[in-house]
């Protein structure tokens, strides 16, 4: 593994035991041991960051380059406490023994060793306690770290320093690295160095909360792909089988939104142990199991609705178009219109109506000019052959065919779209539904009236959209448990 070593330099982080400290600053201090460095390089100790330095040996981990995070004030006109407890010189100290193999890690090079002053963004050195200064300056610099190394693991020491320093290495660190991010502290009293999941815990938040927004908007796709990136963060705390819910599920969304019921089927299949939420997959899974036409109509509404609802009005108009002709392929089929496909099978999806059945009927269709071909069952003809099946003295059959051609307009403005390149807006909409003054919310019915249509139809209500129930059982999936 490649990586970073970014270390807060602290008061404590530099000791030696012939320099005692008592009655002297960390600046005094520091520069007195600098002087005498020849003398005492052999004696110093690191207590914090050579434990930190210990655990990267142990683990054989790569480290391009070592930030030592430092504080170096101007002088002040008058009180010189906080300027004369500057660790700037304990952090030349710190570089030195790295340089000089005195560490518990390898000797490094002077060139993979850089020394950071706290400052404002002129350059002036400032106070290391102020918080906003701290972390504004952090992102600064860690931000052209990342630049520099992209792929790298960045090691954060956060132990030393004040606590505005520790803070702002979090935050900033965690924030700037994101996933590449390990948080170290160390504690007095033990030999190593504890690997928080502090930085999990604050990526992991925003990171779930992208992936209901992505559920939200029906993005399934870019969901999977947050997960499958990140995913050793978003399950930090998760319950371990809903950890392993997550991606089937997300899959499951993606092809079923895309009317892929068979890699839909195989993704939740390969969930075996799915605990408490076996009833829930269950339900999904058998939904799309053995879809029957009504179904699959259902399907065409929900889609249309949430393509509706994001705004994805080219989309939704293709969905419009899809309903309404397999509702008229339907209401075909219901009154035994045949159809076969081109190897002249008999097919209830096929693309012609069969010769023989429609010889049989006491009506002749407008195209129907060669009494010894098939004829392309297009939505247009279905219509046409619905005018004649259906019992015109009857409302309800009657209302039934209007209500159908009301979506004519968005039919016509679908089949437009593929001989221009003009965008689709909602007004548009909304005028080849209710007419050419609507306003823009009259599109706000289509939907409905795609929902009546299907219980007209379908003789049953719409069933429950399955995406928000996929979007639900995914919230509860990404609760994290307590600890």
């Amino acid at each position: 593994m490649k990586a970073l070593l970014i270390c807060n330099v602290g008061g404590r982080d530099v000791m030696h035991p012939a320099l005692p400290k008592t009655g002297h600053s960390e600046r005094q201090w520091a520069q007195t041991a600098l002087a005498h460095y020849p003398e005492l390089c052999g004696a110093f100790s690191l207590p914090i960051i050579s434990k930190a330095l210990l655990y990267l040996a142990t683990r054989h981990v790569i480290l391009d380059h070592v930030i030592l995070i430092a504080s170096d004030q101007l002088p002040p006109a008058g009180n010189t406490q906080f300027w004369s407890s500057d660790t700037i010189y304990s952090a030349q100290i710190i570089a030195r023994l790295l340089c000089d193999g005195l560490t518990p890690y390898p000797r490094l090079d002077g060139q993979q060793i850089t020394i950071w002053t706290i400052q404002t963004e002129d350059g002036q050195g400032c106070d290391p306690s102020d918080y906003d200064l701290t972390l504004r300056f952090l992102e600064r610099r860690l931000a052209d770290l990342r630049r520099v190394y992209p792929h790298h693991t960045a090691f954060f020491e956060v132990t030393g320093g004040t606590p505005a320093m520790t803070t702002g290495l979090l935050i900033a660190g965690t924030e700037i690295f994101g996933s590449q991010t390990e948080i170290l502290s160390v504690h007095p009293n033990q030999e190593l160095p504890i690997a928080l999941n502090t930085g999990k815990r604050l990526l992991a938040t925003p990171l779930r909360a992208s992936l209901r927004s992505h559920a939200a908007s029906y993005a399934y796709a870019a969901a999977a792909r947050t997960f499958l990136e990140h995913e050793s963060i978003i399950i930090d705390r998760l319950e371990p089988t809903a950890a392993q819910i997550i991606a089937p599920l997300l899959a499951y969304a993606h092809y079923r939104f895309n009317f892929d019921f068979a890699n839909a089927r195989s993704a939740l299949r390969r969930v075996r142990n799915a605990g408490p939420w076996r009833a829930e997959l269950d339900s999904l899974l058998e939904q799309v199991d053995t879809p029957v036409r009504q179904f699959l109509l259902a399907e065409v509404v929900h889609g249309a609705a949430a393509r509706y609802q994001i705004g994805l009005y080219a989309d939704f108009l293709t969905q419009v178009v899809r309903f309404e002709e397999n509702l008229l392929r339907y209401l075909c089929l219901r009154y035994g219109v045949r159809f076969r496909n081109r190897q002249r099978q008999p097919d209830p999806d096929g693309t012609y109506l069969a010769r023989e059945w429609l010889n049989q009927q006491p009506f002749t269709l407008s195209r129907d000019r060669d009494p010894n071909r098939d004829l392309i069952a297009d939505r247009s003809l279905m219509r046409e052959l619905l005018g004649h099946l259906l019992d015109r003295t009857q409302p309800d059959q009657c209302n039934l065919l209007v209500a159908i051609d009301r979506l004519g307009e968005l039919v016509k403005r679908r089949n437009e779209l593929t001989h221009h390149l003009e965008g689709v807006q909602k007004v548009g909409l909304a005028r080849a539904f209710a007419g050419p003054e609507a306003p823009s919310t009259a599109a706000d019915q289509i939907v409905p009236h795609l929902e009546q249509l299907y219980e007209q139809v379908c003789h049953q209500p719409l069933p429950p959209s399955p995406y928000q129930s996929i979007n639900q059982l995914l919230d509860r999936l990404l609760q994290a448990t307590q600890t």
